[in-house]
């Protein structure tokens, strides 16, 4: 409508044309528009008001939060919650920081053994090539969390009892007696830390694979498991074949997916597959390659890393389960530079071993592609 503001000269706030000031300034049409015939209110966009106009000024202040609100709701749907939640805990534990940061002995695994107790909702739902939205953070939110993991370029720190973020390893200054040797680590585990955080946006969101809510610069926060494979085969009593085949089928499953998505996980070990509800989870993917998306998977190869060393090594982690036993393998180690496949007479006997002719598949190099290998082991499996 149009409509009149003080001070002079006043302009009408959908129309272009002004009128002198009344006595007492009432809502009023402008003469143009009472000479319409029937008379009615400009519908032309508002001409820009002076800095004393305090109506737009007014709107804008009633309209702000709202605009606020739809930002944080919208573009950021769980910043705000995410926001308050790491400034309780940072607050809550400032005071403990040294004892906390330096508390880093005995701390082998990923995850703590907190069993999760409700329902998680990762953000990201889509199985698609997609990219997450970084959290705006202004600073590292997580400084003061317990440590409950440590590894080569990362660590883990617990955030509550359903989720935890992992970080790039930073050593602080005098770590080394060259500092250049220091920023070039520092760089590094930083790197590693981003490369992983593509990595979970190309696989997106999967059955098999520990769930993550938010990546930023400082780190990722994933669902918290009950711990990993490898110390669950060493300290609990072996379980019935039925969780068996489920957690080898789950396995072959998410790592089909990894490679349909032209990933190589490369750092395949029990150490990185997470519990989580008695189902098995596939974490770290710092080492991971990312291919191109276009990429033929079963012909690429990556400084000798390609599918059929994935699967001699899924191959091993499958032999772990079904024997209820540890066996540690990496093909890449300093007692084979030339990269040769092992012998045949190297393996274990699989004859009497559940889905043996499967693992001996794997560490003879007889799939082609994880596609095969689902395929058989589905087969297999079907009778069990």
């Amino acid at each position: 409508m149009c409509f009149m503001e003080n001070p002079a000269p006043v302009f009408y706030a959908k129309c272009k044309h002004t009128v002198n000031v009344p006595k007492e300034p009432t809502p009023q049409m402008c003469p143009k528009a009472a000479k319409r015939s029937p008379p009615s209110w400009c519908p032309d966009p508002p001409k820009p008001t002076s800095k004393a106009s305090s109506t737009n000024r007014l709107h804008l202040y009633m309209r702000l939060p709202l605009i606020c609100t739809w930002f944080y709701d919208i573009v950021w749907p769980s910043i705000t919650k995410e926001l308050d939640e790491s400034k309780d805990v940072v607050e809550s534990q400032l005071d403990n920081l040294h004892t906390l940061q330096t508390n880093e002995t005995g701390a082998i695994s990923t995850l703590n053994s907190q069993p999760r107790t409700d329902k998680l909702e990762p953000t990201n739902t889509s199985g698609q090539f997609h990219t997450t939205q970084r959290s705006p953070f202004s600073h590292d939110p997580y400084i003061g969390l317990p440590i409950i993991g440590n590894g080569m370029t990362g660590i883990v720190l617990k955030m509550g009892e359903r989720r935890a973020v992992k970080k790039a390893k930073k050593y602080p200054p005098g770590s080394f007696d060259d500092p250049k040797d220091m920023e070039y680590i520092n760089k590094i585990n930083q790197q590693t830390l981003e490369n992983e955080i593509q990595v979970f946006e190309r696989l997106g969101s999967y059955e098999g694979i520990i769930p993550y809510f938010q990546t930023s610069q400082y780190g990722i926060e994933l669902a918290l498991a009950e711990g990993d494979l490898e110390s669950y085969l060493d300290t609990c009593a072996e379980r019935e074949d039925s969780l068996k085949i489920n957690w080898i089928s789950s396995l072959i499953d998410t790592f089909a997916h990894a490679h349909s998505r032209k990933v190589f996980v490369d750092d395949i070990a029990l150490r990185n597959i997470l519990i989580l509800d008695e189902k098995l989870k596939l974490a770290d993917f710092g080492q991971s390659i990312l291919l191109p998306p276009n990429t033929d998977i079963t012909s690429a190869d990556n400084d000798g890393l390609n599918v059929q060393v994935e699967i001699l090594h899924i191959g091993w982690v499958l032999y772990s389960i079904a024997s209820w036993r540890v066996h540690k393998y990496y093909f890449f180690n300093s007692e084979n530079p030339d990269l040769c496949w092992p012998e045949p007479d190297s393996f274990p006997n699989v004859d009497d071993v559940l889905c043996g002719k499967v693992i001996r598949k794997c560490w003879q190099g007889e799939y082609a592609s994880m596609e095969n290998l689902k395929d058989e082991a589905r087969q297999l499996l079907v009778g069990h």
